[in-house]
């Protein structure tokens, strides 16, 4: 036996798993999207086609969902990326020696448990014990107490805040790893030659941060896309079904209503629609006025 195939012989393992953990669900899927399972388990599923998706389609909550998704996710994913450079320019002016036990505690929102960032930011948001309105009122003069998981679009907003608190940290650790990457002798040589911070920055810092911004929005977009939790624990889904997302809307269908087919089908739809977004950042990423800005 070559070394060579040696070396595939203890790889094989490992990728056979990986294939059956990441393939075998993905055909499961795509099989019980095909049928549909009457609520009654004692009844056997039968073939339905694409009626899963004409069903969907048709389907008012399917169609807020995507609205409420889409919105969170134009809101969310921008401040993410803007606060999160703000936070890793701030970081790269610390000490070394400061630098490395800050961040770690930065990333604790991202570290911990979704159901513990839902529940807190619940209890932080609730209009008759939380700390947010009496902040509201004591520190900014605002007297009406805003009913933030119950009323629209309060509850919106408290599902974005709460995401951008959650991983603003985690992408400013990204864009830290890119600032402290860049030579110095760049950042001379544009002093040198006259550059203002505003230069730097536009010429030299952004730039050389592409790669990082590239990887950073689509953690992020992939990342909200798939929301669940915190936005569960805050809203509960609600006022009414306004604060539905997909991901709560797919977790209503598989356990709630026990819709296996039409649960199967969304999860098939919005790995197709994560893939579209993925490829379309993908080629914006590579554009020629993607390189320049």
């Amino acid at each position: 036996m070559t070394r060579q195939n040696f070396g595939r012989l203890l790889v094989a393992p490992s990728v056979i798993l990986l294939l059956a953990v990441g393939l075998g669900p993905l055909f499961f899927a795509l099989y019980a999207s095909l049928y549909r399972q009457p609520p009654n388990p004692a009844m056997p599923s039968y073939f339905y086609g694409l009626g899963n998706l004409r069903d969907l389609l048709k389907d008012q909550q399917f169609l807020t969902s995507i609205q409420a998704t889409a919105i969170v996710l134009v809101t969310a994913v921008p401040l993410q990326m803007l606060l999160g450079f703000i936070l890793a320019q701030a970081l790269s002016q610390i000490r070394i020696t400061w630098r490395g036990p800050l961040s770690s505690l930065l990333l604790i929102p991202s570290a911990l448990a979704p159901i513990v960032v839902g529940v807190t930011w619940w209890m932080l948001f609730s209009p008759r014990f939380g700390p947010i309105n009496a902040i509201l009122e004591r520190w900014f003069g605002v007297s009406t107490q805003i009913q933030w998981p119950v009323a629209m679009p309060w509850a919106l907003i408290s599902i974005i805040i709460a995401t951008v608190w959650e991983w603003t940290p985690f992408v400013g650790i990204i864009f830290l790893g890119g600032l402290v990457s860049i030579p110095d002798e760049l950042v001379e040589a544009a002093v040198v030659d006259g550059a203002g911070a505003w230069q730097k920055l536009r010429y030299v810092t952004l730039p050389l941060l592409r790669p990082y911004f590239f990887i950073a929005g689509l953690l992020m977009i992939i990342e909200v896309t798939r929301l669940y939790e915190v936005p569960w624990f805050i809203t509960m889904g609600g006022p009414g079904n306004e604060t539905v997302l997909l991901g709560i809307f797919l977790f209503k269908l598989g356990f709630q209503y026990f819709d296996l087919g039409r649960a199967s089908m969304l999860s098939v739809l919005v790995l197709i629609m994560l893939s579209i977004i993925a490829t379309l950042y993908i080629q914006a990423a590579g554009t020629e006025e993607f390189e320049a800005w």
